[in-house]
């Protein structure tokens, strides 16, 4: 039984490398409710506070680049998952009269990539962790798998004029098994909220931080 459950929990690691392999998760969710996953959004970047944000008087239209990537290499399909809840963050900043994929009047582009960084030695000692709690084929003791996201953010404000750039970083925890282990996130319902609110955050944050730029159009 192990060995038909092992190949799920395998997938669920790679959830977001493996293009937001959706239905492997939940299909592992419903396996146990003891065994079930358990998502969690990393604390450190948080939703942009009302204080710090900042609202441009005359907001202008923007055109945008989105690709989700892995370990810098595009991948369409979890581009193509995404970018729907990319673009709604971004009109709900406010910071752009109109966000749209074609080219804007006045020339201004946010090309926005999201990275999924692929750090393959905590991957291997959240194996190695569930080994040790002497379950077999791992997980299922209470075992932390974490993806990382480095989006960056470049915005030209008009055809030939200086780009601004910046960068967000966030996570998404997965946490198997019944034993408690420390999260450093808050759990969210399911795989498809953590991603959107992941996405969201880092969008608001993105955007937020070019706003604030002086090369901004205010």
């Amino acid at each position: 039984m192990q060995q038909l459950i092992w190949p799920r929990a395998r997938s669920v690691i790679g959830l977001i490398r493996l293009a937001l392999g959706m239905i492997a998760a939940c299909t592992l969710t419903a396996t146990s409710p003891a065994h079930a996953a358990k998502w969690f959004v990393d604390n450190a970047l948080g939703d942009v506070k009302a204080e710090e944000k900042v609202q441009p008087a005359t907001p202008k239209p923007v055109q945008i680049l989105f690709e989700f990537q892995r370990d810098g290499s595009p991948n369409p399909r979890a581009t193509k998952q995404v970018k729907p809840w990319a673009f709604d963050a971004i009109k709900q900043s406010g910071a752009f009269s109109e966000v749209v994929e074609t080219p804007a009047s006045d020339g201004a582009v946010l090309s926005i990539r999201f990275n999924n960084i692929v750090k393959k030695e905590e991957i291997d000692k959240a194996k190695k962790d569930g080994f040790r709690a002497g379950l077999g084929f791992g997980l299922f003791g209470g075992v932390v798998a974490t993806d990382h996201y480095v989006v960056t953010f470049d915005y030209i404000p008009a055809t030939g004029a200086k780009p601004i750039t910046t960068t967000v970083n966030h996570a998404l925890h997965m946490k198997f098994g019944k034993k408690d282990v420390e999260i450093p996130g808050f759990e969210v319902k399911n795989v498809q909220a953590a991603v959107e609110t992941v996405v969201r955050q880092a969008m608001a944050r993105g955007v937020n931080n070019i706003a604030s730029d002086p090369g901004f159009p205010k």
